[in-house]
């Protein structure tokens, strides 16, 4: 499995140099092969592209791996478009030039010495030289990125690590029912867990309220005024803030999934599918408002490669009346609350009764077998509230080759 880290960068100048030159490149290869199939109707191939741009950027200070890295970036573009001349009704071909473009530097540019990772530019230039003093492995691949919303280039650090796999082979499930006040609700046939979204969707509220009182303020400046960029700079340092605490709680809680997954030996996770929940909403503006701030994709996600990277199962289950469906006696009930509470006597957590009858759905296959298929009592819903520094996995599977000097 790959993972990227991000590293800061001290030397921008040297950083936004080679951006632009990685540039040039780019525009120069995107200039000749649309000239060549204008003029001779014909598509110049990778390697002799690659043969040009050696000539054409011999004087550039660049790594010589680095420039092929820019001709492969385009012909891996171009590929695409080829691969969707057959489904696309009108696919055009990667035409547009770069002033700056991302720069790539692969294995025989990359050293690692006493903590420094130095990144050649070619015999005689300067190197690009970074601090990680836990670094212990060299990457496989580095690029420098421009990072838009806070306007540094930083580093990407491609590695390959191998995750703890499971060592056990079951058919135990655990479903999740998906919610916009608890982000998460699970069940593995015995305990149910509650993944508290307070702290989720405050900061999503703080956002909110924040962006709308710079707007209305920016909405009554002169655009590009200097008022009016103070303004927008504040807005992206919140949207940034916002969006690295948002997060930060997404991966506490996806990671202490998977831990727990691991210690209780399951194998397969079944999510609830909401797909296409937010097509035709007409439910006034706070209710569109919240399902369209969702981040359920970025939850699904997160499950995913983290599942797939410890050899756990990962499938969907249409999640229909999954919610209002007594897991007793059949009888369906919507309830006004967060408590469920039938007419037979049954009362439990009505996001819990979700995630019960999503792993029932899966396992039996419908809802509407009335038969007891749960193993004894049901024990109380347990509830994870996120704290900054105090969630810790029930039991280590996340390997990490950096120490806590790198950002994953």
């Amino acid at each position: 499995m790959n993972k990227t880290y991000i590293l800061p960068i001290e030397q921008q100048n040297l950083a936004h140099r080679l951006s632009r030159l990685s540039g040039r490149i780019y525009s120069k290869t995107v200039s000749t092969i649309f000239k060549l199939k204008k003029n001779k109707d014909m598509w110049l191939s990778k390697n002799d592209m690659e043969k040009l741009i050696k000539l054409y950027a011999s004087e550039f200070s660049m790594h010589s791996q680095s420039k092929q890295g820019v001709v492969q970036q385009y012909y891996t573009n171009l590929k695409s478009f080829f691969k969707s001349m057959d489904k696309a009704d009108n696919p055009k071909p990667p035409y547009r030039t770069r002033k700056f473009n991302k720069v790539i530097y692969k294995k025989s540019a990359i050293r690692l010495k006493n903590g420094i990772l130095k990144l050649s530019n070619g015999r005689g230039t300067t190197p690009l030289k970074i601090k990680a003093k836990s670094l212990n492995q060299k990457p496989k691949y580095v690029e420098i990125i421009y990072h838009h919303r806070e306007q540094v280039y930083k580093l990407h650090i491609v590695v390959k690590i191998e995750n703890k796999q499971i060592d056990y082979d079951n058919d135990k499930t655990l479903a999740i029912d998906l919610g916009q006040i608890h982000p998460m609700v699970t069940f593995d046939g015995k305990q149910s867990l509650i993944y508290n979204g307070g702290k989720l969707n405050s900061f999503i509220r703080f956002r909110n309220k924040e962006l709308a009182k710079l707007q209305t303020k920016m909405s009554r400046c002169k655009k590009y005024s200097n008022l009016w960029n103070k303004l927008n700079r504040a807005k992206k340092k919140l949207m940034l803030k916002s969006r690295n605490k948002i997060m930060d709680v997404l991966q506490k809680y996806t990671s202490h999934l998977i831990s727990y997954c691991i210690k209780n030996k399951v194998s397969t996770i079944v999510i609830g599918d909401i797909k296409g929940i937010r097509e035709n909403i007409s439910f006034g503006a706070k209710t569109n408002q919240k399902l369209h701030q969702w981040v359920y994709k970025r939850l699904t996600d997160m499950i995913e490669y983290k599942a797939k990277s410890v050899g756990i199962k990962v499938d969907y289950q249409e999640e229909s009346y999954t919610s209002q469906t007594c897991c007793q006696c059949g009888n369906r009930h919507k309830p006004t609350n967060r408590n469920y509470i039938c007419k037979c006597g049954f009362s439990f957590h009505r996001d819990s009764i979700g995630a019960i009858n999503i792993l029932k759905k899966y396992t039996i296959g419908t809802l509407e077998d009335k038969t007891d298929w749960l193993e004894g009592e049901l024990t109380s819903s347990y509830g994870i509230r996120y704290k900054s520094n105090s969630i810790s996995c029930q039991t280590e599977w996340n390997i990490r080759p950096f120490g806590r000097d790198i950002s994953a």
